[in-house]
């Protein structure tokens, strides 16, 4: 692979989602950027003014994260094959709804923002989610100097019952609850439930019938 590339191009070489693709050419936006009062909104959350050229990608794989991070740094060298001793290139499919990532004098800046809509976060998933990223960027957020990572959840309502006990500290705000902007959606969404005769929710019901989420 050709040497010296930027955090920043190598983000984007890894980005080979289709849905990414799809999405910007269907509706005449190739380069996927944000819109100006999205950046501003996350801006004003994380204290950083985000640039109108940021970097932005749908369904980012944390492992093409983690390669663009080390193939960036000074720890990266020339000589392949690289260690995976600390497990952080796997074969799953673990992402981030939303990245964004931009360079701000000597810092390269990454904002992961996690998104629920008519469903809610589960401990199970969020410690997953922890767990990978404390692996990938340390407990104090600075395992790597010239980078600083930021995680914000998107969702119509506050978060409510999430256990952040194991959460590393820059995963949250100074008084311990999570970075959160509300994410607007519209009302009187739908969905199908399988049920019985009596419609009563029933994973092998023979009907189904329409519900509010």
């Amino acid at each position: 692979m050709k040497q010296g590339l930027t955090f920043i191009e190598l983000l984007e070489k890894f980005n080979r989602k289709e849905r990414f693709f799809l999405i910007g050419w269907s509706l005449g936006n190739p380069r996927f950027r944000a819109s100006k009062a999205f950046l501003k909104s996350i801006s004003s959350l994380i204290g950083t003014e985000i640039p109108s050229d940021a970097f932005v990608a749908m369904d980012y794989h944390l492992t093409w994260l983690y390669a663009s991070v080390f193939l960036s740094s000074a720890k990266a060298g020339t000589r392949e094959p690289y260690s995976n001793r600390r497990g952080l290139v796997t074969g799953t499919q673990e992402d981030v709804d939303l990245l964004i990532a931009f360079r701000k004098g000597r810092l390269n800046h990454v904002v992961m923002i996690e998104a629920k809509g008519a469903t809610g976060w589960t401990n199970k998933q969020a410690r997953s989610k922890a767990a990978r990223l404390t692996k990938l960027f340390g407990r104090d957020g600075k395992r790597w100097p010239s980078f600083r990572p930021h995680f914000v959840l998107a969702s119509p309502r506050r978060p409510q019952l999430l256990d952040l006990k194991v959460w590393p500290a820059w995963m949250k705000r100074p008084d311990g609850s999570p970075y959160w902007i509300e994410m607007s959606m519209p009302p009187g969404l739908i969905k199908t439930t399988r049920c019985d005769e009596n419609s009563t929710a029933d994973a092998n019901g023979a009907f189904w019938t329409v519900d509010e989420t």
